[in-house]
């Protein structure tokens, strides 16, 4: 059993082991880790609820439904995020939980989103021991225009799992359009994850 030991990166990331993290399940968003159930969090009715409402979000990917993608919004529970995401296999009765997002919006202030990403990429680099970490700037391929993008900072474990902490950006008309949210997102997976979303069409 993990012993929380309360130690706080920023508010954004709860280390759940001692001293050095190298286990991605060590890392909570909201008190929720890698390999829990989202079944723990969520009813059945509404992951399958959400699984409709996300079901075309991937279809740039080879195998669009590899994996399935819920949310939860606005909960009065969460204490730093205002929404969470998190992506289970759908034929797995019991949703183990690969990947965790936490999101904060930051509207048309880039800036600011920065500034508080990289706050806690400086503690995160802080508490794992080993680590592969690399910069990103990404074209979102949900905007034709290619002017909507991520900023990502992206730490690699040597299992291959990963923490991504980026700040997006969308097109302003785009985004007001599709009642989309910008800002900071703290992302903690699997590797299955990873290589789930660099196998594209």
């Amino acid at each position: 059993m993990k012993k929380l030991l309360g130690i706080l990166v920023l508010g954004f990331l709860v280390i759940t082991a001692p001293s050095y993290a190298d286990d991605i399940r060590d890392f909570q968003i909201e008190g929720m880790s890698i390999g829990d159930s989202l079944l723990d969090y969520m009813s059945t009715k509404k992951i399958k609820e959400e699984f409709e409402k996300t079901k075309n979000h991937y279809n740039f990917l080879k195998e669009p439904h590899k994996f399935r993608e819920a949310y939860i919004f606005e909960d009065a529970n969460f204490k730093t995020y205002s929404t969470i995401s998190f992506y289970v296999k759908p034929d797995d009765k019991n949703y183990t939980i690969f990947f965790i997002r936490g999101i904060e919006p930051y509207i048309n202030n880039m800036d600011k989103c920065l500034q508080k990403r990289n706050e806690i990429a400086n503690e995160v680099e802080n508490i794992i021991s080993k680590f592969k970490k690399r910069e990103s700037n990404i074209k979102s391929t949900l905007d034709k225009s290619g002017k909507s993008y991520y900023k990502q900072l992206i730490y690699s474990f040597k299992t291959g799992d990963e923490i991504n902490i980026s700040c997006n950006d969308w097109e302003e008309k785009l985004r007001i359009k599709n009642n989309w949210t910008e800002g900071l997102n703290v992302a903690v997976m699997k590797k299955d994850i990873s290589d789930w979303f660099d196998n594209r069409k």
